[in-house]
């Protein structure tokens, strides 16, 4: 699925492919008219030009965009820095398959730059292999996916104005949170490493998260309480001090809250199945 803006849409793939242009080569002006479907065009090598409805744009390693029929897009390529393009040919539906026209889904952004180039690299490049396999669609569609929506949005994350170093301090902080969740520092600790004051730190982790720190970290630490009570032989005792609680009685009641049932009988019917 690919998910923007907090919806869900079901991605198609057509043609896809990895090339090195070839010398001489441009994309006419003739070559948009006859887009019948979205193309997401990413650069990883090269020097060049694109020229859009409104703009012309410097090409460069990262370069990407999201095309799709009725606009203008004519591109060169400067003589001694040929380009490198990965391009995926794609169509989308809704949640229960209905076909959206590029008349009706039209991309919130057209533009966009690829900061985790090398990701973004070699997962495209994955998708054209992966196409080519036996079976290889379903691994080639959700991985499509999930570099669009991953591309998608950060862009539009630095565009409602979460800078790029708020969204990494941020992100350092869940995933320090995560690898010890039974461990994971206190708020105050948390901003202290990221050179914020806990209210700004608290401000700038709900824009990017959308939760708040003290709940992202209950979340994370039932995730792992679920995990353990699944695949381990620990007591749930053991569990709750294994994830930093002191009372046993405060941690089923809070395993309830966010879950429906007990650490006991969450245990229990996964053994009934």
């Amino acid at each position: 699925m690919l998910e923007i803006a907090q919806q869900s849409y079901q991605v198609k793939l057509n043609r896809c492919g990895h090339v090195r242009c070839e010398p001489g080569w441009h994309l006419g002006p003739d070559w948009a008219p006859r887009l019948r479907d979205y193309d997401l065009w990413f650069v990883w090598a090269g020097r060049g030009l694109m020229k859009t409805s409104e703009t012309e744009i410097r090409l460069a390693p990262g370069s990407c965009f999201w095309m799709r029929p009725g606009r203008r897009y004519e591109a060169t390529q400067e003589a001694d820095a040929r380009l490198g393009v990965s391009f995926v040919h794609f169509e989308l539906c809704d949640p229960h398959g209905t076909h959206l026209p590029s008349s009706v889904f039209v991309p919130p952004l057209e533009y966009l730059v690829a900061r985790n180039f090398a990701l973004v690299d070699a997962a495209l490049r994955r998708v054209a292999e992966a196409r080519r396999e036996p079976a290889g669609e379903i691994v080639a569609t959700r991985l499509f996916a999930a570099v669009l929506t991953d591309l998608v949005g950060e862009q539009l994350a630095e565009v409602a104005g979460i800078e790029r170093h708020h969204r990494d301090a941020v992100q350092r902080a869940t995933a320090r949170i995560h690898e010890r969740p039974g461990a994971s520092p206190d708020v105050a600790a948390l901003a202290h490493t990221a050179g914020y004051s806990v209210d700004h730190f608290s401000r700038v982790f709900v824009k990017v998260t959308g939760r708040r720190p003290q709940a992202y970290v209950i979340e994370a630490k039932l995730e792992r309480a679920r995990q353990l009570l699944a695949e381990s032989a620990l007591t749930v005792g053991q569990v709750a001090e294994a994830l930093g609680y002191r009372e046993i009685f405060f941690f089923s009641r809070q395993f309830r809250q966010h879950n429906g049932c007990t650490p006991t009988e969450f245990r229990q019917r996964l053994r009934r199945t």
